[in-house]
């Protein structure tokens, strides 16, 4: 299977007239990969009240968190067809999958980089150049991690006036207008602002992220702005009281769309990607490039969105040797959902992911 250099996929892409992004966990590793590798998350994460669960990522062979969540969940249904009686135990497979999904959550919070300066500029201007292509002409990006790094760059971005558009998340602060008619904040914190006035969110973390809070019936967003205290540092505070962000860790695909159809946010979010990829004809032509995105099947809710839609080109990242056994895994998902399109003018294409150069 043959690659081409990112700056060649530009050039193809260059003929359609919206471009989008879908970023996975590679653009975070790509970035610090001493802290967003399943195996150094596996490494620093405590399972000390759970000894069980170690055993169970031993078996498995993997350090991948929501593989075990998924393996725990699905044992909680099949256990009792072979015997009766085992219902503590059940329970304490489906209390274990819960608490690995805060461990994950405590795990990234713990070991993040500390603040937006803890990353050289030079990597957050390289970063910025690549989010360029896709921000502006209508284009809109899409991330399935938790952590910062993406909402840092952005900022960094806008501070050094380096963004060819306006990025909007669809957050903002709520205001009134007062006896003489002129707006007025009526909070002290940022919430997401709902569909009606989500109009051009460009901006989308589909499975939540580390400064997103629920807030009874409102979303929250924490900003360094509105108290001066690090997001981070913010995020920590909260999980030492048990108030946990807006993630969705769930081990199984059914499982994570539940979890997002129950989020007002999260939903909007979800229904914007699907909108995005129907977007694709003689008129409207518009291309979807995903980088660090893995194809799991974890993430299948995303992907049959792809393979429904009518996007006329995907260009998947490839991170070094093709005939890896991870890479195998994404170009059989791609060449599948190639092949669901065959009456469709449709093409796939594979670029390495590092001539992208991302971070620098």
């Amino acid at each position: 299977m043959k690659t081409i250099t990112f700056t060649t996929a530009l050039e193809v892409a260059s003929g359609y007239n919206k471009k989008n992004l879908l970023l996975g966990n590679g653009f975070s590793i790509a970035c610090v990969p001493t802290i967003f590798t399943y195996s150094s998350l596996y490494k620093q994460a405590d399972f000390s009240k759970m000894p069980e669960v170690k055993g169970v990522f031993k078996n498995l062979k993997t350090q991948d968190f929501e593989e075990v969540i998924h393996a725990l969940e699905y044992a909680a249904i099949v256990l009792p067809s072979y015997k009766n009686n085992l219902s503590r135990t059940v329970a304490k497979l489906q209390r274990h999958a819960r608490k690995i999904k805060e461990i994950l959550i405590q795990t990234i919070a713990k070991s993040h980089p500390e603040r937006p300066g803890s990353i050289e500029d030079a990597k957050y201007k390289r970063c910025i150049q690549f989010l360029n292509n896709f921000l502006g002409n209508d284009g809109t990006i899409y991330s399935l991690n938790y952590d910062l790094l993406l909402y840092w760059t952005l900022m960094f971005g806008l501070n050094e006036k380096l963004l060819n558009a306006m990025p909007n998340d669809g957050f903002g602060k709520d205001v009134e207008l007062n006896d003489v008619g002129i707006p007025i904040s009526v909070s002290d914190y940022v919430t997401w602002q709902g569909e009606s006035n989500a109009h051009g969110q460009n901006i989308h973390y589909l499975h939540g992220a580390l400064h997103l809070f629920e807030r009874d019936a409102e979303i929250e967003k924490f900003t360094w702005i509105n108290t001066g205290k690090p997001l981070i540092e913010q995020t920590r505070e909260a999980l030492e009281t048990n108030r946990f962000p807006l993630f969705v860790a769930e081990g199984d695909s059914t499982k994570k769309l539940t979890r997002i159809t129950h989020s007002g946010y999260l939903y909007h979010s979800y229904k914007s990607f699907s909108q995005r990829m129907k977007t694709g004809d003689k008129k409207s032509t518009a291309c979807l490039f995903t980088y660090g995105v893995s194809f799991s099947a974890n993430d299948e809710h995303i992907i049959k969105k792809i393979t429904a839609g009518k996007i006329n080109h995907l260009f998947v990242s490839i991170y070094r040797n093709p005939d890896s056994e991870a890479n195998k895994k994404i170009i059989q998902v791609a060449e599948s959902i190639k092949r669901k399109r065959r009456n469709q003018d449709f093409q796939v294409s594979y670029y390495d992911a590092e001539s992208a150069e991302v971070w620098g």
